[in-house]
């Protein structure tokens, strides 16, 4: 039936075309002929041939059924292709997520526990306001850099029922904190301050210095003292300029410069340390480096003019007699041949208290390279943390021709040029002490 319908389309087209002359009339014939001739011969031959000899001449036709036989066929490789890319895009955006949420667990679980976290003290005021409302404290906190995730920290909250419990005032948090210790510090009503004022006076040891953040829970004096052993502070000029002698007890001693301070509870010992390198860093700024290298007889090395200048605190209370004191060493480098000696007793007590203490068993090759009556010249390192006059003191002696000096304990001092005139004023000196011990026991027998 197939081929029958479609000699009638052909010769109906063929017949619908006007002749124009009797040669053209005779070519249509025959083409006709030989067309249909080429149906009768292959009226055996299965469909799918006929389809494609029907297929062949769907040019010469026009639009007929065979277009829309044709038409859905492309229309499903179409809808293959759309079908793979609607999957692919699926899939991306599904692992897409799975990444996300993988990602924000992670991120959450850290901030929750303080996994991770830098060591970093974070001041943080909460109003009345702020602290009456979990989502306002967390928006602080989050401010802040605290907490990384607001949401989960506010979920968490309430599920531990801490909404309402939260105080308005000034804390100290920890980046390294877990939720827990944020939100028991925000709770805690004692009155003890999270910030703490210290005040470090002039010729102050690195040992008493620990002590005394720890009695202030700064950090334990330990802590301070490893901070400064193991800390990386090339971020300072002057820190590559103090040597690295085995024979030095504690290498930065001389550069804590004293000052008054504000400090956090538990604070990073290594922060500690940046506080007073920072000062330091200010103080002995460029121009005070420029007098320090003009400076002979090896006081133009930063490290020995500190030292010198640990010595002078160490020997003398106010700037002028420091200049008096600092005058005498200074003479006394300047003729090493006949005073090679400092002979500073300010050394040989900080072997005592600051050094001997301190060791497991001795080390007699340490100790006399502080002690200034055996070492020649200036000791292997500073004795204290000098301050501002005593560093002036060390790079500005007064002119003297003095070599001796002593001191009674009424704070007078006495200067000498020669040895002779050296053991006069400590006669003098001593009169004076057995003047103030007598009157110290009157006053304390009532006799």
């Amino acid at each position: 039936m197939r081929n029958e319908k479609d000699r009638e389309e052909l010769s109906r087209y063929f017949g619908s075309h006007p002749k124009s002359n009797s040669s053209k009339k005779g070519g249509d014939d025959f083409f006709g002929d030989q067309t249909m001739q080429f149906f009768d011969n292959t009226q055996d031959e299965d469909d799918e041939d006929m389809k494609v000899v029907s297929d062949g001449f769907d040019d010469f036709a026009g639009y007929d059924e065979s277009d829309a036989n044709r038409r859905p066929k492309k229309r499903r490789g179409q809808s293959k292709l759309s079908r793979f890319a609607q999957s692919f895009v699926l899939i991306c955006v599904f692992v897409g997520i799975a990444i996300f949420l993988a990602y924000f667990a992670l991120t959450s679980a850290s901030d929750l526990l303080g996994l991770g976290q830098t060591d970093q003290q974070i001041e943080v005021t909460l109003t009345e306001e702020q602290a009456a409302s979990l989502s306002k404290t967390a928006d602080v906190l989050k401010d802040n850099g605290v907490i990384t995730h607001k949401f989960v920290f506010e979920l968490y909250a309430k599920l531990k029922d801490k909404e309402g419990t939260f105080l308005a005032k000034t804390f100290v948090l920890n980046n390294k904190w877990g939720y827990d210790q944020i939100m028991s510090h925000l709770s805690d009503d004692s009155e003890e301050s999270d910030i703490v004022t210290i005040t470090f006076t002039e010729g102050m040891t690195e040992r008493q210095i620990g002590e005394l953040l720890e009695e202030n829970n700064v950090c334990t004096a330990q802590e301070f003292y490893d901070a400064l052993e193991n800390g990386d502070y090339d971020s300072y000029d002057f820190a590559g300029l103090v040597p690295d002698d085995e024979l030095r007890f504690r290498k930065y001693e001389g550069y804590i410069f004293p000052d008054t301070y504000e400090f956090y509870t538990n604070m990073n010992p290594e922060e500690v340390v940046y506080k007073f390198f920072q000062n330091f860093d200010n103080r002995v700024d460029s121009e005070v480096m420029q007098q320090i290298r003009n400076l002979p007889n090896g006081l133009g090395e930063l490290d020995n003019l500190i030292t010198l200048a640990s010595i002078i605190q160490k020997e003398a209370t106010d700037l002028e007699n420091m200049k008096m004191v600092s005058s005498v060493f200074h003479n006394r480098l300047n003729n090493s041949a006949n005073y090679p000696y400092l002979q500073s007793d300010a050394t040989t007590n900080y072997i005592r208290d600051d050094i001997r203490s301190f060791m497991t068993e001795d080390n007699q090759e340490m100790y006399d390279a502080y002690d200034t009556t055996k070492v020649v010249g200036l000791p292997v390192g500073p004795i204290c943390n000098p301050g501002m006059d005593a560093i002036e003191a060390a790079i500005n002696p007064a002119d003297t021709d003095y070599y001796y000096f002593v001191s009674d304990d009424a704070g007078n001092y006495y200067f000498a040029t020669t040895l002779q005139e050296h053991e006069a004023n400590i006669q003098k000196a001593e009169q004076v002490n057995a003047q103030l011990e007598k009157e110290a026991a009157v006053e304390e027998t009532g006799e």
